[in-house]
């Protein structure tokens, strides 16, 4: 068997999750979908019993959790939601394949914190977004013609910052810069006039940061993990809650 346990968005296993660990012959870890601390990774540790080994992206997509799910019960952590990932739930479909029984454990997810979080309608998301570092050879404004089609449709996106294993999770800030340069290499204007900023989504010191671009960039938004929102035009209801629990105000 193959259980996903999701560790949500601030990692906080359920109690369901944690019964799946302790219950495992092999416990792993992924942190390429999403970065889970080594202190937390310990802290579940010592409250499971069991060894947890940090995995990266090559076994979770290749065929060593199969070989292992046929001598055991393995149990991979994984931070978000489990099936937020699509390299997850093509894990699920080969085990399937393989004749190995699955079990996923939920938890919270970005995609539903950060619409609640910002105050935006959920239906009125469009596709979302990943900014991606620019490397030389390597500067995609994809995200940027998606953001438009999103704003033509009157849809926010929820735009998602990279995580790269040298580079490790991109700032908000870096992320705006970026989305800058797609413009002028497109040639064109499509963020709006004020984004929403939401970073440690889950955390004590969360914090919803709504305001013009420039002023995002000058002041101190908070720490990673980090997501934009770049909306469409507000609904009275989305700009009173915004007014309210953001913290730039005017």
């Amino acid at each position: 068997m193959i259980s996903l346990v999701g560790l949500g968005v601030a990692y906080d296993i359920t109690e369901q999750g944690m019964d799946e660990l302790k219950d495992c012959d092999f416990a792993f870890c992924e942190i390429h979908t999403m970065p889970v601390p080594r202190k937390y990774v310990e802290k579940l540790e010592k409250e499971s019993g069991k060894k947890i080994d940090i995995i990266e992206r090559d076994k979770v997509e290749g065929n060593f959790l199969i070989e292992k799910a046929k001598t055991g019960k393995v149990c991979l952590l994984c931070g978000g939601d489990p099936l937020a990932a699509t390299t997850h739930i093509s894990l699920l479909i080969d085990a399937k394949k393989s004749g190995i029984e699955t079990r996923v454990v939920h938890n919270s997810s970005i995609f539903s914190a950060a619409a609640g979080k910002s105050g935006l309608q959920t239906y009125r998301f469009g596709k979302t977004v990943t900014v991606s570092f620019w490397r030389k050879n390597y500067e995609p404004t994809s995200p940027l013609l998606l953001i438009e089609k999103n704003l033509e449709a009157k849809m926010h996106t929820l735009v998602l910052m990279d995580l790269d294993k040298e580079l490790g999770l991109m700032n908000a800030k870096l992320g705006l810069e970026i989305l800058g340069k797609m413009e002028k290499k497109e040639d064109k204007k499509v963020l709006p006039e004020k984004v929403v900023v939401l970073s440690g989504i889950g955390y004590q010191d969360e914090k919803v940061s709504y305001g013009e671009i420039s002023e995002l960039m000058g002041v101190d938004l908070g720490e990673a993990p980090f997501v934009l929102i770049v909306p469409a035009e507000l609904h009275d209801m989305e700009k009173e809650y915004l007014s309210l629990f953001s913290e730039l105000k005017g």
